[in-house]
């Protein structure tokens, strides 16, 4: 073999493992994620009081005494976690709004995939 055609061959080698990071980070990361939401994420229940939500979805990750219109959940390992994220209308605090978001880091890339996202159309 001569030093060209090995030449050629590594930078096929490369380009092919390139276009496979890609395609797994870019298709595969997320569509696992999808399938693998927590179990009580799936069925968010929608125009429910903030009391309903949390005796369904548990305690809330942040503080709640203050009167703000977002509450969000987290689950799964640092560089692998998912984010609840559910808005509640001004007035009365039922859900009017909610998005699950995925958070994946390894080696030097990092990524954030929105999963799903509902809205109550006013």
């Amino acid at each position: 073999m001569s030093l060209k055609s090995i030449l050629i061959s590594i930078g096929a080698m490369l380009i092919l493992i390139g276009l496979f990071y890609v395609f797994v980070f870019i298709y595969v990361v997320p569509n696992a994620a999808k399938f693998s939401i927590p179990y009580a994420w799936r069925n968010i229940p929608m125009m429910q009081d903030s009391s309903v939500v949390n005796s369904y979805l548990g305690e809330t990750k942040m503080d709640t005494t203050n009167k703000q219109s977002e509450e969000f959940w987290l689950k799964g390992i640092k560089n692998q976690q998912y984010k609840l994220t559910i808005h509640f209308s001004e007035l009365s605090k039922l859900v009017v709004a909610y998005k699950i978001e995925y958070h994946f880091e390894k080696w030097n890339f990092k990524k954030d995939y929105l999963l799903e996202e509902k809205e109550i159309l006013k």
